[in-house]
Formats: C-alpha cells, sequence, structure tokens
C-alpha cells in the first residue's frame, strides 16, 4: 500500500501543477497568434511572446532536481530571460526547445499565384475563387503552441510520464494486462524518460484575423498542416 499510497499525494501535488501548465500553455497561445496577426505571422516573434507567458514554469536541472526559478517582479523576470537554456530556447540535456510555435493556417497551397509577394487581408478581391466561409478562414492566423513541460515531482513524474507515454509501469501499479498493452512509442520524450529526464508536451491552439499583411517570400507558409490537433 505504501507506494499507491505515495503516489496518491505526490500525484495530487504533479497532477494540479500539470493543469496550471495546461491553463498557462492555453495564454500563451492567445499571446503568441497575437504577435504573430501584428508581425506578419513572425514565427521567431511569436516563439518568444508564448516563451515570455510560460517563463515561470521553466526548470531545469540542479543536481539531480528540477529547479524552478519563481518570478514575482520583473528583475525576476530579467534574471530568468537570461538563462543560457530560456535565452536560447533549448534545454541543454535535452535537444528540445522549451516553447515551439506551429503554424497550421493559412498553408502556401491557400494563396493565389499573384500572392507570392505580400498577401493584402484588406483586399476584397483577395481568394475571390473561394465561398465565402473559406475566404473567412484564409484571412485567419492559426497556431498551436507547444509547451515541453518538464515534470518536477519525484515518483509521479515517472509514473504519470510512463502511463501517458504508454510505458511500463511498476508491477505494483499496473492495471492492465502487459499481454494486452499496446507496444511503446519509441520517441525522444520515451528516450529521454530513460534516462530520468520526464517531459510531456502540452499542447495549445489559438486562432486570430491576421491585422498584417503576410510576405510569402520572405518569411514562407508552411505547405502542409503539421498541427497535432487539426482544425
Amino acid at each position: 500500500m505504501l507506494p499507491l499510497f505515495v503516489f496518491l499525494l505526490l500525484g495530487i501535488l504533479q497532477l494540479g501543477l500539470m493543469h496550471q501548465a495546461r491553463l498557462m500553455t492555453k495564454y500563451s497561445a492567445y499571446k503568441a497568434v497575437r504577435a504573430g496577426s501584428l508581425h506578419h505571422a513572425d514565427v521567431g516573434k511569436m516563439r518568444s511572446a508564448a516563451l515570455a507567458v510560460l517563463l515561470p514554469l521553466v526548470s531545469e536541472d540542479r543536481g539531480g532536481g528540477e529547479y524552478i526559478k519563481s518570478v514575482t517582479s520583473a528583475s525576476d523576470f530579467s534574471a530568468k530571460w537570461k538563462w543560457d537554456g530560456v535565452k536560447t530556447n533549448k534545454m541543454p540535456e535535452a535537444r528540445l526547445p522549451y516553447v515551439d510555435v506551429t503554424i497550421c493556417g493559412p498553408l502556401s497551397g491557400d494563396l493565389r499565384p499573384s500572392d507570392k509577394d505580400e498577401v493584402n487581408f484588406d483586399d476584397p478581391d483577395w481568394s475571390v475563387a473561394y465561398g465565402e466561409w473559406k475566404k473567412s478562414e484564409l484571412t485567419k492566423l492559426r497556431i498551436q503552441v507547444t509547451f515541453n513541460y518538464r515534470m518536477p515531482i519525484p515518483f509521479a513524474n515517472q509514473v504519470i510520464h510512463a502511463a501517458s507515454r504508454n510505458r511500463d509501469l511498476p508491477s505494483v501499479l499496473r492495471m492492465s494486462d502487459p499481454k494486452t498493452r499496446r507496444p511503446v512509442k519509441n520517441d525522444v520524450y520515451n528516450q529521454l524518460a530513460e534516462d530520468g529526464l520526464y517531459i510531456l508536451p502540452i499542447r495549445a491552439t489559438y486562432t486570430m484575423r491576421m491585422q498584417s499583411n503576410l510576405f510569402p517570400g520572405i518569411k514562407p507558409l508552411p505547405k502542409s498542416n503539421a498541427c497535432v490537433f487539426a482544425f
């Protein structure tokens, strides 16, 4: 009973922190798409806007444990923003960005041949070949923010990560027949878990009408929708 009791206490704490991270990721998606709508769908500016929102949740390894520096003032924010991993938006030991932004739409294939240099969303004749619903969708920037959340609570991080990623659990916590368990997907998150670094991707999407023109020649749009959640 002891492992179950310990997991119950630590698991509640870890799940509460994950719920906070989920809410903050949703808000960061709003801030990111707003920055993109004002700055010609610049992915770099959107990524910085999302990272600024999620900065209080960013952590790093300090001698075998996750260290989360609180942000309660402008000086705290400035100090944490200067962390090496934050400045480069890359975890030193994980080869993963803290925050990633993916443009879900519009796509390059949605544009007319004459829109290769600039897309003027205020032009009433833009995408005239499409129906009204399709035309309104093409004037909106749709993005997805992925926050690679480092789970900080010992033991609970291992169990929750294993359950969510379909990995093997300790025998005392298994609640299914091993013969019926699906094969484990060997991706970067599972590989990092083998080294004791438990990271879960938390994703959120947001849509906002463009308030600045696109310049496909300078900042190309994606050819396909690579977002995990389709619109």
